[in-house]
């Protein structure tokens, strides 16, 4: 094998070995919007944060067109009681995982403009503090975003609900 054929074979190995390898940033998994009866207009979103990089981030919002507004909600549990309550922020460590699951810290969206349909997928923008926390990775998609916004596309599951 000649060296410039053996540098080209050692270029596309050093390329190669790179991929599929995560470049740091806030990788977000399972992602989904609770699907509710029709005419409800508040309802909430979850998902799962892995904070790729050396820094801790803060979420201290998310913002979407299918939404008058939507804030970051905790549930807890006072001597026997549970409630929910809004919360300012949600520290993700670095190198750490965090879940929005129900019965956990979720988002709440209010005002809903239109009924969700199973299978629709809707834009939320995340918002967050720490340098880089808005870098998007793990696939999803991307529009033109200001520094520390995150805009994520999340499917509606419809959710049983018992009373």
């Amino acid at each position: 094998m000649s060296l410039s054929k053996y540098l080209v074979f050692l270029i596309i190995l050093l390329v190669m070995s790179g991929c599929g390898k995560s470049n740091g940033g806030m990788i977000i998994s399972d992602a989904y919007i609770r699907g509710l009866p029709p005419g409800q207009t508040v309802t909430a979103v979850f998902m799962t944060f892995n904070n790729a990089l050396a820094q801790d981030c803060q979420l201290v919002g998310a913002a979407s067109p299918i939404a008058s507004s939507a804030e970051i909600h905790a549930h807890s549990h006072h001597n026997g009681a549970m409630s929910m309550r809004p919360v300012d922020a949600v520290k993700i460590p670095a190198g750490e995982s965090l879940s929005f699951e129900p019965g956990g810290y979720h988002l709440m969206m209010f005002g809903l403009k239109d009924d969700l349909k199973e299978g629709d997928e809707h834009a939320i923008t995340l918002f967050f503090e720490g340098e880089g926390c808005g870098v998007i990775d793990g696939g999803l998609k991307k529009g033109e975003l200001k520094k520390g916004e995150l805009k994520i596309v999340v499917p509606v599951r419809l959710s049983l609900i018992h009373i």
